[in-house]
C-alpha cells in the first residue's frame, strides 16, 4: 500500500506530466494550424476546416507527446522538490532510492493506461475522421469511412478497400455507367499503382454488361491514364501509427496473406507496446537529474534537459525505425531498440548515482 510520502511524490508527476502535455500539444496544435492554413482556399477546406481538422487530430498529438511529457513533468515538479531540499528531508527520514524509483514508476503505469486508453480509442477514430473530413473538403465527390474509399468521376464510381502509402489502392472495383445511369461496365482489380503517370492495374477482371449478355475477361495487368487524382494521397492515407492495434494486426494479416509488404505496419505494432513502455524508460531518466549534482540547477536548466533527452529519443526512434525497414530488420527489434538504449542510458544513470550516494 502507498504511503503518504509515496501519493505526494505520484502527485507531484501526474501534476507535471499534466501540465507538459498540455504545453506540448499545444504547442505542437499550434504549428500544425500554421500548416493547414496554407491548404485552405483548395475546394471548401476554410479555416473553420481547418481548425476542426487540427482538434480532432489532438488525442493522436496527445498520445505521442506524453512519453516527453512525463519526462519534463518528473523533471520539472520533482526538481522543485530537490530544489526546495525535500528530497534530502525524504531521505534523511528513511526514504530509499529504490522506494522512491517504485513511486515514480507507479505515476508512470498511470500515464500509461491513460496513453493506452487514448491511443487504442480516441485517437485512431478522431484520425480517421479528421482525414475523411479534409479528404471531403478538397473534393466532394470523394469520401472515405468504415466501407473504404467512395469516388466518383463523371460516369464512374470508383471504391477501394484500402488506400496504402505510395500512391497505392488495394481491392479497386470501377463501375461505369451510361448516360440513363445504368451500369454498363464492372472492373474489379486487385490492386491499383500509380506509377509515370498512369495508373497500373493488377490481376483486372472486368464485366460487360448488356440487356441481354455479360462477357467477362480477365487480364494480368493493365494500364489506365485516369483514376483517382495523386495529390490526394496525403490526405487519403492514415498512417501505420495512428492505427489502433487491433486493426494493425488484422492489416498486417491482410497484407501478408495478399503478398504485400507489411514491415511499417509490423513496427507500427509494435510500437504500440514500446512507445508506452518509454514512459517508465523517461521517468528513470529524469531521476538521476534530481539527486545529482543538477539539482541545485533551476527550472530552466532541467526545462533544457528534459527538451534535449525528449528530442534525442524522438530522433533515435525515427532513425532506427528508418534503417530497421531499409536493412530488413526485425520489426519487434527496429521497435524496441531505441527503448532499450534508453534504459540501458537510465539504468546506468541510477547505478553511478547509487553508487556515489
Amino acid at each position: 500500500m502507498t504511503t503518504v510520502l509515496g501519493r505526494y511524490v505520484i502527485r507531484q508527476v501526474l501534476i507535471g506530466t499534466t501540465l507538459a502535455v498540455v504545453l506540448l500539444v499545444a504547442l505542437d496544435a499550434v504549428f500544425a494550424m500554421i500548416d493547414e492554413l496554407r491548404d485552405t482556399g483548395t475546394g471548401t477546406y476554410g479555416v473553420t476546416e481547418a481548425m476542426l481538422y487540427v482538434a480532432l487530430t489532438l488525442p493522436r498529438r496527445m498520445y505521442e507527446m506524453l512519453p516527453s511529457a512525463a519526462l519534463l513533468g518528473g523533471l520539472l515538479w520533482l526538481g522543485n522538490l530537490a530544489a526546495n531540499s525535500e528530497l534530502t528531508a525524504m531521505r534523511a527520514a528513511g526514504m530509499t532510492l529504490g522506494r522512491f524509483i517504485v513511486w515514480v514508476l507507479q505515476a508512470g503505469l498511470v500515464v500509461v493506461m491513460v496513453m493506452l486508453i487514448i491511443g487504442e480509442f480516441f485517437a485512431p477514430a478522431s484520425e480517421t475522421r479528421a482525414q475523411a473530413l479534409k479528404a471531403s473538403a478538397f473534393d466532394e465527390e470523394i469520401s472515405v469511412g468504415s466501407m473504404g474509399l467512395w469516388a466518383r468521376d463523371g460516369q464512374r464510381m470508383i471504391h477501394a478497400e484500402s488506400v496504402l502509402a505510395g500512391n497505392q489502392l488495394i481491392g479497386v472495383r470501377i463501375i461505369e455507367f451510361t448516360g440513363d445511369r445504368e451500369p454498363s461496365r464492372i472492373t474489379r482489380a486487385a490492386r491499383a499503382r500509380f506509377v509515370d503517370g498512369d495508373w497500373r492495374l493488377e490481376d483486372v477482371e472486368r464485366s460487360q454488361l448488356s440487356h441481354d449478355r455479360v462477357v467477362a475477361e480477365h487480364r494480368e495487368q493493365e494500364t489506365i491514364d485516369r483514376l483517382i487524382a495523386p495529390e490526394y494521397f496525403d490526405v487519403l492515407v492514415v498512417e501505420p501509427s495512428q492505427m489502433a492495434a487491433l486493426d494493425l494486426y488484422r492489416y498486417i494479416d491482410y497484407l501478408q496473406q495478399n503478398q504485400l509488404d507489411a514491415a511499417p505496419y509490423e513496427v507500427a505494432f509494435w510500437q504500440r507496446f514500446t512507445l508506452p513502455a518509454s514512459t517508465f524508460v523517461m521517468l528513470l531518466l529524469a531521476i538521476p537529474f534530481l539527486f545529482g549534482s543538477q539539482r541545485e540547477g533551476g527550472a530552466g536548466q532541467r526545462l533544457f534537459i528534459g527538451i534535449a533527452i525528449g528530442v534525442s529519443f524522438v530522433i533515435v526512434m525515427r532513425a532506427i525505425t528508418h534503417l530497421g525497414l531499409v536493412y530488413n530488420l526485425p520489426p519487434l527489434l527496429a521497435a524496441s531498440l531505441p527503448v532499450l538504449l534508453f534504459l540501458a542510458i537510465a539504468l546506468f544513470a541510477l547505478r553511478r548515482m547509487a553508487v556515489r550516494a
